[in-house]
């Protein structure tokens, strides 16, 4: 699921910022973002808007892989050694 999630960052599938707002309910049926299976009303979807695209829908485990992977590409370089 990972893996899927870096690939669509990679190409820009997924944005690599920040939504503008954000959402949680139940789910609806609509495809993940992240792994492309369906968010069951059973489960959590998550609604992601950003300024410049339509709503992005994902799983909660979805979500949150995409959230750290946008983490650890906007964090700044640090230097070792001082």
């Amino acid at each position: 699921m990972d893996s899927t999630i870096e690939r669509k960052l990679a190409a820009g599938v997924l944005p690599t910022h920040k939504p503008v707002n954000s959402w949680a309910g139940f789910g609806t049926g609509a495809s993940c973002d992240g792994c492309d299976q369906p968010i069951l009303a059973t489960e959590v979807e998550h609604e992601l808007d950003f300024a410049e695209s339509a709503t992005l829908r994902f799983h909660t485990t979805c979500e949150a892989i995409w959230r750290a992977l946008v983490a650890q590409t906007t964090q700044p370089a640090t230097s070792e050694g001082a």
